[in-house]
């Protein structure tokens, strides 16, 4: 999947201008949580629903990251918080960079009971979650610090999700320049 031109900088942008909305700096760990309180976006925790729904509350529930809702004039995050808090924290972001690229919401499910899916749609939000949680800054920042040992704490994020977002920000590469 290609993205438009130009929309990993753009996404990159958002991601320093969401820190900086809270006073935050672009190399700064980032709460999802305060993000959304920020943008005044409701945070709702799966667990304290009470949903009569056998794909959210049977084995199949780890399946269900999250969704966002509108509700009324406002907008809400339901997330599973069963998930491990590094994937909680991805799946709270990815479901903010739906609404800091200004896509639809649509139902998770589709009349039939399949799962809704626009692939391009769903890769824009993947790309810019990783960017909220870790900044191409960040990223540099931490190579340059020889943070990488410490980097998964101090971010809150998955190993795999480091390992990306060192890859793809360029920051190996940005840095070995540097210091040739």
């Amino acid at each position: 999947m290609g993205f438009k031109r130009g929309f990993k900088a753009e996404a990159s942008r958002i991601a320093v201008r969401v820190r900086t909305s809270l006073g935050l700096r672009a190399i700064d760990p980032i709460d999802p949580d305060s993000v959304c309180h920020h943008y005044d976006i409701e945070l709702i925790a799966l667990s304290s629903l009470r949903i009569d729904c056998k794909i959210l509350t049977t084995s199949c529930s780890s399946d269900f990251s999250a969704v966002t809702v509108p509700c009324g004039l406002k907008t809400a995050i339901v997330h599973n918080d069963s998930h491990n808090e590094y994937r909680q924290r991805s799946n709270i972001c990815h479901e903010l960079a739906h609404c800091f690229l200004g896509h639809e919401c649509v139902p998770p499910l589709m009349g039939d009971g399949d799962l809704y899916r626009d692939r391009d749609v769903e890769a824009e939000a993947n790309f810019l979650a990783g960017c909220l949680l870790l900044t191409n800054e960040a990223a540099l920042h931490i190579i340059g610090k020889g943070l990488s040992d410490h980097a998964q704490q101090l971010y809150g994020v998955s190993k795999k999700m480091l390992d990306y977002r060192l890859q793809v920000s360029g920051a190996y590469t940005i840095h070995s320049r540097r210091f040739k």
